[in-house]
């Protein structure tokens, strides 16, 4: 378990694709009004799959490192795939137990994906 809670601090503290996706076909900003944790997702498209991820945020390490793992994730998959992705499928990519008020965290990456992928 210390392996998975140490990947998890490595993407907090030093986060993948993180940063404005200049020209991005999709912006989704959502927070959680809860804790103050914000995400930006940058998304571009061709031919039905993700090309290019990335995002900004503040927040606690449980919301960044989802950021980045999510944004790891999702590049050069299918949109048809992806808009089947849930909160369950990133916590098995986190590999860590969380508690309810913590996957609210991690959920706010998975809420911003479903949301563009609504909006593309």
């Amino acid at each position: 378990m210390d392996m998975y809670r140490e990947a998890l601090l490595d993407h907090y503290q030093n986060p993948r694709n993180f940063g404005e996706l200049v020209d991005a076909d999709v912006t989704i900003e959502l927070e959680n009004s809860h804790c103050g944790d914000r995400v930006v997702l940058f998304l571009k498209f061709a031919d039905g799959f993700v090309t290019e991820a990335s995002f900004e945020g503040e927040g606690c390490a449980i919301a960044i490192a989802a950021g980045s793992v999510l944004t790891e994730h999702i590049i050069g998959k299918p949109v048809t795939e992806l808009k089947d992705f849930r909160l369950e499928d990133l916590m098995n990519l986190l590999k860590v137990e969380l508690t309810v008020s913590r996957a609210k965290c991690a959920a706010l990456s998975v809420d911003a994906l479903q949301k563009a992928l609504a909006e593309n």
